[in-house]
Order: C-alpha cells, then structure tokens, then sequence
C-alpha cells in the first residue's frame, strides 16, 4: 500500500512539473513569435491554468516530501509526547480544512461543467477543463493528510518529520 500511494504521490508531482514545463514552452514561445511579428493567442491564460494546475497537484508529494512551509521553531520547545499531540491535532483540522475546500472546489467544477462555462480568452474551451486539476490535487492532498495521520498514530511519526531531523542531522 505504502509503494501504490507513494506511486500517487509522485505521479501527481510529475504532472505538476510537466505543466511548469508547458507553462515555460508557451512563454518562451511568445517571447520568439513576437521577434517574428507572431502571436500566440491565448498563452496568459493557458500559463495561468497550468500554473493553479502545478500548484495544487505538488500539494501531497511536498506534504510528503517534507516541503511545506512549517513553524517548526515553536514545536522544538515541545517534550516529545507534547509534540506528537500537536501534530495530530494540527493534522486533524488540516484534514478537515482541506477536506471541505476540496468539496467546495468539487461542487464548483461541477457547476461549471452543468453551466457550460468557457473562459474568456481568444481559445474558448470549457472552463471545467483546467479547474479540474484543482478538485484532483486536493482531494490527493486529503489522501496525503490522511496517510500522514495514520502514520503519526500508528508509528508516531510522520514523513514530513523525519524529513526535517534528516535535514537538521545533516546540518
């Protein structure tokens, strides 16, 4: 089970890093269509997608990873069991937090899709097309949380914390 979520996880970050590169491939094809007088209909936007896009499908492997931004300062004052204490209960409402945000965000390119939206550029295309990586990168995100929630009970620790002694040992 640990190999299939890790397998997620990284898969979710290479789509991420695939949009980044997309993303860089349609500026850098702008910036050479403008020396020959070309334009690239549309780039700003489709930048914009992929970008949400490479934002919220990073979400569960830098949770992972250890590469979320954490106040770590705070919880060193802690005694051990203090510590694991918090990070339930901090995961505990992160879970419930991202879990109605992934609902919501469900709900509304749903609605999107039931409305027929388009966005508003030169290309007109469904706008559940590039919002749906938002619900996907949540949702896998809540999937993270959860498993790193079951690792903090059943082995007291966390992939994230272990990254961060890794990283304060090398040091």
């Amino acid at each position: 089970m640990r190999k299939f979520l890790d397998n997620i996880y990284l898969s979710a970050a290479i789509a991420a890093g695939s949009s980044l590169v997309i993303m860089t491939l349609l500026m850098l094809t702008q910036i050479v269509g403008r020396w020959f007088d070309i334009i690239v209909p549309s780039t700003e936007d489709f930048s914009g997608f992929l970008l949400a896009a490479a934002s919220f499908l990073a979400l569960p492997y830098a949770l992972r990873s250890g590469s979320h931004i954490r106040v770590s300062l705070f919880l060193s004052f802690f005694p051990a069991q203090l510590r694991k204490a918090v990070e339930f209960l901090v995961l505990v409402l992160v879970l419930v937090l991202v879990s109605y945000i992934a609902w919501s965000v469900s709900l509304m390119v749903i609605e999107t899709w039931e409305f027929e939206e388009l966005t508003q550029g030169y290309v007109a295309i469904p706008l559940w097309i590039p919002q749906v990586s938002l619900p996907i990168g949540l949702a896998l995100f809540v999937l993270a949380l959860f498993d790193e929630l079951v690792s903090l009970i059943l082995t007291g620790e966390t992939s994230y914390l272990r990254h961060e002694d890794e990283q304060q040992n090398e040091e």
